[in-house]
């Protein structure tokens, strides 16, 4: 088994990193935990164990500005940029 992140504002479809979590393919994960503050991630199986997984620094950096276009930042924009990508999910949904 494997985490796989995505980056829902670049492409949903292509990770851009995987990281093996269970070595073994008989075991499951069973619990995500993400940190609100922190890059990390924490994983548990249906064994018992438990991985602390922190995302890469290349994959923390922000876009550049370009010239001339003002950048907005903050949880508003994140949380605008979220609904968006919900909309989509919403009504790929109710068309089917």
């Amino acid at each position: 088994m494997a985490t796989h992140v995505f980056d829902l504002s670049i492409n949903k479809y292509e990770a851009i990193c995987n990281q093996p979590v269970v070595a073994r393919k008989k075991n499951k994960i069973t619990h995500v935990q993400f940190n609100p503050i922190h890059p990390i991630i924490i994983v548990g199986d249906d064994r018992g164990h438990v991985i602390c997984l922190k995302l890469s620094p290349n994959l923390r950096k922000m876009p550049k500005e370009k010239k001339g276009q003002e950048v907005q930042k903050g949880p508003a924009v994140e949380i605008a940029k979220l609904d968006k990508l919900l909309n989509l999910v919403r009504e790929v949904k109710t068309k089917t």
